[in-house]
């Protein structure tokens, strides 16, 4: 196995990227294994990876496949997508750069500036080219809308960002505009602003 220690002032003046697959880092310190078939980088210390739109920040980043296409981090972690608009904050990540999906199994804090929105849950999937967000395990949401505060909660919620849609399931719940809503699903058109119940309902409604 051939491996590298590259030095703190390499890291920091250039960057480094892989041309081919338009990716970028920096770390504190940074080892590289180019053994066939266990390509490998791995970054501690202020690491970040910039591939297209998505740049991501953590305690420790490790690049891994023939073309890198594997990001696993951990610690303090913070990705930013600028093209959806979309930012989480988290403590264990894993990204496929070819599939461009993301998967989180701990708990994470997501802000979509786009659609004036934060949530949080205990694990994330999120399909870049679907523009589809799976939260999961105590979801607390907040969204802003024409007519104030939307608060919502749920064991489950699928964020259709193309289709500008919210499925809540599981104990579903939302509060708006001093009224509440308990539902199997719930489904919010963010266009519209329109909620939709189905299932075993309930509710209170101020007159």
């Amino acid at each position: 196995m051939r491996k590298f220690f590259l030095p703190l002032i390499l890291i920091l003046s250039a960057g480094l990227a892989f041309a081919s697959d338009n990716i970028t880092f920096t770390a504190g310190s940074t080892s590289v294994s180019l053994q066939e078939g266990n390509r490998e980088v791995s970054l501690s210390g202020n690491a970040a990876v910039t591939t297209g739109s998505l740049t991501i920040q953590a305690d420790s980043i490790t690049l891994s496949g023939d073309n890198y296409e594997s990001i696993s981090c951990s610690g303090s972690i913070l990705i930013t997508d600028s093209d959806q608009g979309l930012s989480i904050r988290t403590s264990s990540l894993f990204y496929d750069r070819t599939s461009e999906r993301l998967l989180i199994s701990s708990w994470c804090e997501i802000s979509d500036t786009a659609n004036e929105l934060v949530a949080s849950a205990s694990s994330l999937y999120y399909d870049r080219n679907a523009e589809l967000i799976e939260l999961e395990m105590n979801v607390e949401l907040v969204k802003n809308t024409s007519d104030g505060i939307l608060s919502a909660s749920a064991q489950r919620v699928t964020f259709d960002r193309a289709g500008s849609t919210l499925a809540l399931s599981g104990a579903a719940g939302v509060s708006w505009k001093d009224d509440d809503y308990q539902a199997s699903v719930i489904t919010i058109d963010l266009d519209e602003e329109k909620i939709t119940l189905s299932g075993q309902i309930g509710g209170t409604v101020h007159g």
